[in-house]
């Protein structure tokens, strides 16, 4: 709730004040997870499985409305040029689209 996320954002600004003018990034974290369970004392626990036990509902629609994209198939021919034309790694020379401004 917007009251819980007030009183966390209260208290780290109490830990920023006190460390004002070092590195405080880790620190600051690390306040944070040693003190989880007094930013989440006032939370409601109920919110949090209504919220999943929606989300555990809707899963199972998603798969069965989506259809699979086959991958394109190519020959053993077309296979070799491909390798022919790139590198290891899969992608085109240097210059492989320059134009030749002479001709």
């Amino acid at each position: 709730s917007s009251a819980i996320k007030q009183s966390i954002l209260d208290k780290l600004k109490v830990e920023v004040e006190a460390n004002l003018g070092t590195a405080m990034t880790y620190t600051l974290f690390e306040y944070a997870k040693d003190n989880k369970e007094l930013f989440m004392e006032n939370q409601p626990v109920n919110t949090v499985t209504s919220v999943s036990n929606s989300i555990a509902i809707g899963t199972p629609d998603a798969p069965a409305n989506k259809k699979k994209d086959k991958k394109e198939q190519l020959s053993k021919t077309q296979k070799r040029k491909l390798a022919d034309k790139t590198d290891h790694k899969g992608e085109l020379p240097r210059g492989w689209n320059w134009v030749d401004v002479i001709k």
